[in-house]
């Protein structure tokens, strides 16, 4: 009987630990499955009426919006509060940022406005057009300037009490090629410009400067479409059938190159991985997006049928947003929110809730809530 009851007590202890192990396993299941839901509704938590017009752009800022016209430039927080703002006069305003730092330079203008949130800003005066600019994260400033023959790629340090330009890089366009885009590395000691050179497929040493030119590559007849700084010495350099990521600045060479038999159709840069969505020539419908880290590997890819005007990657979520439409893909190939607005919607952004959104239309700013309605 005494056996018996210890053989009892075992398999009740048995019994117990399995009953154990299907609670954790059934728990795990739905905590799964929880976090990996599709949200195809939403609730309003807080909506603020919109008093610009629809000159105003809006642009993702370390969690709050940069808001900003031709008149001036604002943060403002999710429920559409201003934590600082900045005056100035411009035609077409185009704004970069990096860390804390905002710059705003004006288009055909001679100005650039560069912002920390933290004083007034200061301002760069060029001689010259401006043609874009791009801001490092501790304030200094790369300007490309545009001249009747030539342009010119200017390095300053606004907060300087001696000279604020630091690096002028001068290009001859009929000789050199015409810059098409550029980018200033985080720690604003490198600067990589992409450039095309008409009737020839030859890489020139643009800007002739020895002091300042570390290397460079030619792409040939292919047409480089973004250059990107992914960190402080790697750079992105992407044409419409792939892309190369380049590494150690002080002398430049190709640590990774990916080819795609499809083009290349929209590309969005995250903190440690890049987005493609490719797109079959002659089959506007058929639509991969395939995601990789810095170093190539693959992490997903899958087909989809967004119809979207933007596509950017935050964290570890794709937003795609189009004239009424947001689709909100995780990186683990899960659909997050799957949702047609009855409004025109101009941007969708993440707070620090990951349930919690920020959604700008015509003429309201909301913090809205996603439900699984």
């Amino acid at each position: 009987m005494k056996d018996f009851l210890k053989n009892k007590q075992k398999w009740i202890v048995g019994l117990v630990i399995l009953g154990l192990m299907l609670v954790a396993g059934g728990f795990g299941v739905a905590s799964y499955l929880y976090g990996n839901r599709c949200y195809r509704g939403y609730e309003v938590k807080n909506k603020v009426n919109r008093s610009d017009s629809n000159n105003v752009n809006y642009r993702y800022h370390n969690g709050n919006i940069l808001k900003y016209s031709r008149s001036g430039i604002s943060e403002i927080n999710n429920e559409g509060k201003s934590l600082w703002n900045g005056g100035y006069e411009m035609k077409q305003p185009q704004v970069d940022v990096c860390g804390d730092y905002v710059s705003v330079a004006d288009v055909s203008g001679k100005q650039c406005y560069i912002y920390n949130g933290k004083d007034e800003g200061v301002t760069v005066e060029t001689s010259l057009p401006i043609v874009r600019a791009k801001v490092a994260r501790q304030g200094v400033v790369a300007i490309l300037l545009q001249d009747k023959d030539s342009n010119v790629l200017n390095i300053y340090n606004p907060y300087s009490n001696a000279e604020s330009l630091l690096v002028e890089i001068p290009t001859n366009v009929s000789e050199e090629g015409y810059p098409l885009d550029f980018d200033i590395s985080p720690d604003g000691k490198s600067v990589v410009t992409s450039y095309m050179i008409a009737g020839s497929s030859d890489f020139t040493e643009v800007g002739q400067d020895k002091n300042t030119l570390v290397g460079g590559k030619s792409f040939g007849k292919k047409m480089i479409a973004d250059v990107e700084f992914v960190s402080d010495d790697e750079v992105l350099v992407a044409h419409e059938k792939g892309y190369s990521i380049f590494g150690q600045m002080k002398q430049p060479e190709v640590v990774m190159e990916k080819t795609f038999s499809d083009s290349i159709k929209s590309l969005a840069v995250g903190d440690d991985a890049l987005a493609f969505v490719l797109q079959k020539e002659g089959n506007a419908k058929k639509q991969t997006l395939n995601l990789y880290d810095l170093s190539g590997r693959e992490k997903m890819q899958q087909d989809i049928s967004y119809e979207y005007a933007d596509m950017e990657m935050y964290g570890d979520e794709i937003i795609f947003t189009g004239n009424r439409s947001c689709n909100i893909l995780r990186t683990n190939g899960h659909d997050k929110f799957d949702y047609h607005f009855e409004q025109e919607i101009d941007a969708v952004y993440p707070t620090s809730d990951g349930q919690v959104y920020t959604l700008i239309d015509s003429s309201t700013i909301q913090k809205i809530r996603l439900q699984t309605k």
